[in-house]
């Protein structure tokens, strides 16, 4: 083999270029763990059924699980309200719903009408990251779980007195020492009458 030149590299020349490529690699997976990390928890499959061990008190699965678009959030010793976090794909600076955020959706009306959630009410709460002003990530956050809302009543014919919905803004950040991270911007549904249910689970 050669070069453009007609000369045959050398074994150190042939030996570098592997070399510099994983340099390359190792120096970004330093400087962006974020983005690497967000790509492996995006390549697993998110499930309905990990949705509805989320919610449902009686579920004796672990909780510690991140799954693509889904994190399970149980709260401090099983004292706060199930829930599971949701990163539904908003079209920019809008509340309509992408593809991706429809199969997300998706998922998680399959698992309302399950009948180990029908019993349940729950709360659908819209947050965004601390990029723009307090107003504008408020009411962007009110829209967007309102669309949710809206389409899991509508597509699943689910009662609307079972869901309420709510923005928060960048009020309640899931990384607070990341502020304008994407994984603050999420839907986060809460199981609001577990009651003394979800104290017993472990």
């Amino acid at each position: 083999m050669t070069n453009a030149a007609g000369t045959k590299p050398t074994a150190a020349a042939a030996f570098g270029m592997p070399c510099l490529r994983l340099l390359i690699l190792l120096t970004l997976a330093l400087l962006c763990p974020s983005k690497l990390w967000v790509s492996k928890s995006y390549a697993a499959e998110r499930t309905t059924a990990d949705i509805l061990c989320a919610l449902d008190p009686k579920c004796t699965r672990p909780l510690t699980r991140d799954v693509r678009g889904v994190t399970v959030t149980p709260g401090p010793a099983g004292e706060d309200p199930l829930s599971v976090n949701l990163y539904v794909n908003f079209a920019f600076d809008s509340a309509d719903l992408t593809s991706d955020a429809r199969i997300t959706l998706d998922r998680l009306g399959y698992a309302l009408v399950d009948d180990r959630l029908k019993p349940f009410s729950f709360m659908i709460e819209g947050h965004t990251d601390a990029k723009g002003s307090d107003d504008y990530n408020q009411k962007l956050s009110e829209r967007r779980a309102n669309a949710v809302r809206d389409y899991l009543t509508a597509q699943f014919g689910i009662e609307p007195g079972r869901l309420q919905a709510r923005g928060f803004g960048k009020m309640r950040l899931l990384d607070p020492e990341r502020p304008e991270d994407g994984v603050n911007r999420r839907v986060q549904v809460l199981n609001l009458t577990a009651g003394a249910a979800v104290r017993t689970r472990k």
